[in-house]
């Protein structure tokens, strides 16, 4: 018999309880359950599974943090009324908490998002909207020496164009990306207070697309002003590298 290697691997079995919450949320997705729909007994689900109680509790108490399942005194368990907020909370803690996310990786993600953003937010934008969006444009200047206030401006504007498009999946999204992404906010206008002045040039001109409702323009603008922030951080991070 030959000596086990590290190269051979390890595969470490799931916890039964991890088992269990997947195949539970699985069977409401199968069945098209709806949020409030009764689920079966603790006893019932050790039944289906032929799992302990303890083990049945274990994934109760996974599926019920995370909302899928609520457990009502007296009334036993229901599908759970999970809601946005719930989703952009869980997509916050993995940012803060869960494995690092390289910033270009993230910056991708953004520029993905906030192109298709800004061509539905030529395409809808009110009047109230593009007032406001303007007003943070002619803000910016302002805070030249407040790095902090400069990044909060930045990050209000596009917020502001994730609120334009009238769609909360979008400002939902943006609420998680923006705050994960102003601490390079800061680091890079810190790093080059000038680009103050091209960021509110930047802004400028992708007003000035939504004011026009042109959808190809404003999503063109923003490439544009996102790749010169790539750009910026990458300076940045080999500027701090040498």
């Amino acid at each position: 018999m030959p000596d086990p290697s590290p190269s051979s691997g390890i595969v470490r079995q799931r916890r039964l309880s991890d088992q269990v919450a997947d195949a539970l949320r699985d069977d409401i997705l199968a069945r098209g359950l709806r949020p409030g729909d009764r689920l079966p007994s603790e006893r019932e689900l050790c039944e289906t599974y032929g799992v302990s109680r303890t083990v049945v509790r274990e994934a109760l108490r996974a599926l019920t943090a995370k909302g899928i399942v609520v457990a009502t005194p007296g009334s036993g368990l229901s599908v759970g009324r999970t809601s946005i907020d719930d989703v952009g909370q869980m997509l916050q803690m993995f940012l803060h908490h869960g494995p690092n996310v390289p910033y270009l990786q993230l910056h991708e993600v953004r520029a993905t998002l906030e192109v298709a953003v800004a061509g539905l937010a030529a395409e809808r934008i009110d009047d109230a909207h593009l007032t406001q969006l303007a007003d943070l444009c002619d803000q910016l200047p302002g805070h030249a020496d407040d790095i902090v206030a400069a990044s909060t401006n930045d990050y209000a504007f596009h917020r502001g164009l994730a609120v334009a498009t009238g769609n909360d999946f979008f400002v939902m999204l943006y609420d998680v990306l923006g705050e994960g992404l102003m601490e390079t906010r800061i680091a890079t206008f810190s790093y080059d207070p000038r680009r103050i002045d091209v960021v509110t040039r930047a802004h400028r001109a992708i007003v000035e697309h939504l004011d026009a409702h042109r959808a190809d323009g404003a999503r063109e603008a923003m490439l544009d002003h996102l790749n010169e922030v790539r750009g910026t951080w990458v300076r940045h991070q080999e500027s701090a590298a040498t």
